[in-house]
């Protein structure tokens, strides 16, 4: 059985922030996913103000495995992000959710969105993480981020 591709990116332009800084709340940011099954493709993407990139790099896996109708069929995911990706793979998320969502004293980062994320990779029977270099020769990978990026275009250029 051929299984279904998605690959995903987020992304967020920090303008004329220091490094380190927070984002601002007219800071574009964009996710991108790419649905492929066999001759089929399929390319989503929609952004917003004010969200950080690692925000748009869980949504867009979120709004990728969302919009897949089949389960039965096996599904890789490939993300630059190694923070969707060691979360997933080494099941950090399993001690937060015994901690109700906390690491220490503090709210797990982006709870609201790994609850939406772990709902979406609940319905799936074959889920496998894949992590890719960013910004190199993955084809897929570079197609992600410049769907993300006409996306944070249009937002500028529709303020």
């Amino acid at each position: 059985m051929t299984s279904i591709e998605v690959y995903t990116d987020g992304g967020n332009r920090n303008h004329g922030n220091y490094a380190g800084g927070s984002v601002k709340s007219t800071d574009p940011s964009a996710w991108a996913a790419l649905l492929i099954y066999g001759e089929h493709e399929k390319m989503l993407s929609d952004g917003e103000f004010g969200r950080t990139n690692n925000y748009m790099e869980i949504m867009a896996v979120i709004q990728g495995l969302r919009a897949l109708k089949r389960t039965d069929i096996p599904v890789n995911v490939y993300s630059d992000s190694a923070y969707v990706i060691n979360t997933m793979q080494q099941k950090w998320y399993v001690k937060w959710r015994q901690n109700n969502w906390h690491k220490g004293s503090k709210v797990v980062k982006n709870a609201t969105l790994w609850q939406q994320l772990l709902q979406e990779v609940d319905r799936f029977d074959d889920l496998t993480w894949n992590k890719v270099k960013g910004h190199a020769t993955n084809k897929n990978n570079n197609r992600v981020d410049a769907a993300l990026n006409k996306t944070m275009d249009r937002l500028e250029a529709n303020r």
